[in-house]
């Protein structure tokens, strides 16, 4: 059932999740793409050509699982079903909080996480409306099961990915370090390894397309 007494919450949510978006561009690609400019590998016309083409084939492609997360899962949706009004105000208004706090942020040029935003609003908002409870912070069952599902899952994750991320950064780094830059001929050495880390990379996200994004569909409902 359409609910059209709502559908002022609809364009003001559509307006700051536009104003979201236009912050994912200026401030979460732009920490992405912020290496590859400062080493000049690419202009910053080419990033910013490069950086719309990635963020909107990666949000049609993988970005299902994602979403459906933010809309579901962290907040109990059941709690709402004889007030969906209430819900939808709630998401209206995460969304709202999100883009006014990442437009602050990338006026003062500070690097933060769209997602940590979109994240801290709807679990704000989920308390604010329903309680503490009604926030799934943990999955269901006990040990490994309840932390790989719920708030705690992304909490973990926002944890761990920095530490892996750096270790990965190190290993890299020190392998073209003395394989390629310390070497004699480094140039000779480079144009065999820059297909091996293209390699990696390409394998990565297709490996990431075929598990995470094309075998998954969000189920909607009225």
């Amino acid at each position: 059932m359409t609910l059209h007494q709502f559908d002022y919450l609809f364009a003001i949510g559509t307006i700051f999740a536009a104003l979201d978006a236009w912050n994912i561009g200026a401030n979460d690609v732009a920490n992405s793409w912020a290496t590859s400019v400062g080493s000049q590998s690419v202009t910053y016309l080419q990033a910013m050509t490069l950086g719309g083409i990635m963020e909107f084939s990666g949000a049609l492609g993988v970005g299902a699982r994602v979403a459906d997360t933010i809309r579901t899962k962290v907040v109990d949706t059941t709690l709402f079903v004889n007030d969906p009004g209430m819900l939808m105000l709630g998401m209206v208004c995460a969304v709202t909080a999100s883009s006014i706090y990442l437009t602050i942020a990338t006026r003062l040029g500070l690097p933060v996480s769209t997602t940590h935003s979109i994240m801290g609003g709807v679990i704000g908002m989920g308390v604010a409306a329903v309680g503490t409870g009604g926030v799934q912070w943990v999955g269901t069952g006990a040990g490994v099961s309840a932390i790989n599902a719920g708030v705690v899952q992304v909490f973990l994750a926002w944890i761990i990915a920095p530490g892996l991320s750096g270790a990965f950064a190190a290993i890299i780094f020190l392998v073209t370090k003395y394989g390629v830059l310390l070497r004699k001929n480094p140039v000779w050495k480079a144009f065999f390894l820059v297909p091996v880390y293209f390699g990696i990379t390409a394998s990565l996200l297709t490996m990431l397309l075929l598990w995470k994004g094309g075998s998954y569909t969000i189920a909607l409902t009225d």
